[in-house]
């Protein structure tokens, strides 16, 4: 029989992490798996609906520096042989865990996988995000995969210095230069209620990892301020392709805008800070095998 530990990360958003804790209640009755939820909470709400809803699901504290960190406290107390990764704010399918369930159990050379993230409702407004994956990919989000937990063991989990993103994308591109194979299962659907845009300091901070990342890769910081420049200014120009002019459409323009400015303020100390720190050694190898994206992924 196979056995998994579903993990969930959290963070002051006990609301959230109930509706999927009861989306998961009548699965785990057919399908008895250990629950981990590990909680970066400010507060003790998340501790207290455990206790009193839910009691069977057990607690790790993370070390409230970002969503990868997270995810490794509470991957550091599983016992099952694969680890499944979901985020508090989404709503898994009926068939969701029997279908993971069942993809490992005909694993073979798989040794990991992800599902299907649908976002609700449908797009209205691009002031509302989640993250939405549709079909296979090598590269994607972190709110819904699944990982031999040997093979999370080896590749040391997350890499704890991406706060407060991307730090799902530099983990799948870990795995996929060491050649790992990945797995597609289209029947573990999650819902991702789409949400509220964050404020424009919150949305340039989001930039801050692809600095870490392209020095890991190997750029030198000064060309690095003019070619992550330009991509950020792509991105943000991109986010409106298909829409069109509304009051939506403005206020957006305004929020994207002075995220642009806040991330032009901002670039000089990320790039004094990280490339002073220490890089990943797995990148430096990969540097040196020739393993590395063009342009470092920009």
């Amino acid at each position: 029989m196979i056995h998994a530990t579903i993990i969930i990360p959290t963070c002051n958003r006990p609301a959230d992490l109930e509706r999927c804790l009861r989306a998961l209640q009548p699965q785990l009755q057919q399908h008895p798996c250990e629950v981990i939820v590990s909680d970066d909470s400010r507060d003790d709400r998340t501790q207290k609906l455990l206790a009193a809803e839910f009691p069977a699901v057990k607690i790790a504290f993370g070390p409230r520096c970002g969503p990868g960190a997270n995810r490794n406290a509470g991957a550091r107390l599983a016992s099952a042989e694969w680890l499944i990764f979901i985020d508090d704010d989404v709503i898994p399918s009926p068939g969701f865990l029997a279908a993971y369930l069942s993809a490992f159990e005909t694993a073979a050379d798989k040794t990991f996988f992800h599902g299907l993230t649908v976002a609700t409702p449908e797009q209205t407004t691009i002031l509302l995000e989640a993250p939405e994956v549709l079909g296979p990919l090598q590269i994607f989000p972190s709110c819904n995969f699944a990982i031999r937990r040997a093979l999370y063991e080896k590749t040391e989990g997350f890499d704890g210095r991406y706060f407060p993103s991307f730090e799902d994308m530099e983990y799948c591109s870990r795995l996929q230069a060491q050649g790992e194979q990945c797995g597609f299962v289209k029947d573990a659907l999650v819902h991702h209620p789409r949400r509220p845009l964050p404020k424009a300091l919150a949305l340039a901070r989001r930039w801050e990892p692809r600095v870490i990342s392209s020095l890991d890769l190997g750029a030198d910081p000064i060309p690095l301020s003019f070619l992550l420049t330009k991509h950020v200014a792509l991105v943000i120009l991109s986010r409106f392709r298909g829409q069109r002019p509304s009051l939506d459409t403005l206020r957006a323009a305004l929020l994207f805008a002075h995220e642009f400015a806040w991330y032009l303020w901002l670039l000089p100390s990320w790039l004094w800070k990280h490339s002073r720190s220490s890089r990943s050694p797995f990148w430096e190898l990969q540097q040196t095998l020739g393993n590395v994206p063009r342009r470092y992924g920009l």
